[in-house]
């Protein structure tokens, strides 16, 4: 991949403390434009990962190129200071201040001009909705308006990345799906890159072009959900299934053995708790196409035996699912 169509760069990066290894070896590209998650457990070097491309931290092995430029070189932190926007887990705001005089109090931190600076707070406050709420003091915010606010401060001096540690976290349903949408339309509409950090993986599997699972500093694995899965098909030793679930009216005329007579290319035919539905694993080592046409096979079985099925759905594994059994395989080994 040409280095000028990234905006991240982790090569070989190393961060101790004293004795403990935070992160160990994380190589990784983020592409301009792309949303990008961080996923793992706590202690696995995400948080520390965002620090040292902000320059808060100093890597102790390796390196982060920002736009190509090193975050080890002294002379280009403030520059790479002002290409990211860093969101943490706390929002950072002033709670005596209103929501203008915090974003004008960050843009001026940034070093905006400051003719621009007006003009661009009043942009973010009507791009986050709260322009009607614009002199009233952080304290009085919710949850959720506390952290539109804070995205809106991440925003306000226009960086190119955005990294973004639990945008979601403690913030109710309704909030949290405003944030989401919040994100996804600040970063497809305004092209952003965006790096994503997140116990939440619906939130990833809604938001991330490509995932990393990290855990004890170290990257499990990478790409999207589609990449990961077949990544795990094809390289473990115990790899997850695909699911096809197929409803029936009379299900109860079906054992198990005559199900599985009837259906000999699934590795494993079970009817489901609800009594109505049997689950169809087939072995991982059919394609996607070729576990379609296996599926028709089976319909097709069931129908000439009599059955009225009323639904037919294939399942692959989550995110979720995925992720549990990356990071539960890795814990096992160290044990």
């Amino acid at each position: 991949m040409n280095s000028s169509s990234l905006s991240l760069e982790l090569r070989n990066l190393c961060k101790s403390f004293a004795s403990f290894r935070a992160i160990d070896g994380v190589n990784l590209d983020v592409r301009q434009g792309e949303v990008f998650g961080l996923l793992g457990p706590n202690g696995a070097g995400k948080t520390t990962t965002m620090r040292i491309i902000s320059c808060l931290l100093k890597p102790t092995e390796g390196d982060v190129l920002v736009n190509e430029k090193s975050v080890r070189d002294p002379d280009k932190r403030v520059e790479i200071s002002r290409e990211i926007g860093l969101l943490t887990e706390s929002p950072n705001l002033y709670e005596r201040l209103t929501a203008e005089q915090n974003l004008i109090f960050f843009a001026r931190a940034y070093g905006m001009p400051e003719e621009q600076i007006g003009k661009r707070v009043s942009e973010v406050l009507q791009e986050f909705d709260l322009g009607s709420r614009r002199t009233e003091r952080v304290g009085t915010y919710s949850k959720g308006m506390k952290q539109k606010l804070a995205i809106a401060r991440v925003l306000i001096h226009k960086p190119s990345i955005l990294l973004l540690d639990e945008p979601t976290a403690s913030l109710d349903a309704e909030s949290a799906k405003e944030i989401r949408a919040q994100i996804s339309d600040t970063a497809r509409s305004g092209g952003h890159t965006v790096l994503l950090s997140t116990h939440n993986l619906g939130d990833a599997s809604r938001l991330c072009d490509r995932v990393a699972i990290l855990s004890h500093g170290k990257i499990l694995a990478i790409g999207t959900e589609e990449e990961i899965s077949s990544q795990m098909k094809k390289y473990s030793s115990h790899p997850m299934s695909d699911l096809v679930q197929i409803s029936l009216i009379n299900s109860q005329q079906f054992s198990e053995e005559l199900l599985q007579t009837l259906i000999p290319e699934a590795k494993r035919v079970s009817k489901n708790g609800d009594g109505k539905t049997i689950d169809l694993m087939f072995d991982t080592k059919y394609s996607e196409g070729e576990i379609d046409v296996l599926t028709a096979k089976a319909i097709d079985a069931l129908v000439k035996s009599g059955a009225s099925i009323t639904s037919v759905i294939q399942k692959k594994p989550t995110l979720e699912d995925l992720y549990l059994e990356i990071v539960s395989r890795d814990e096992n080994k160290k044990k």
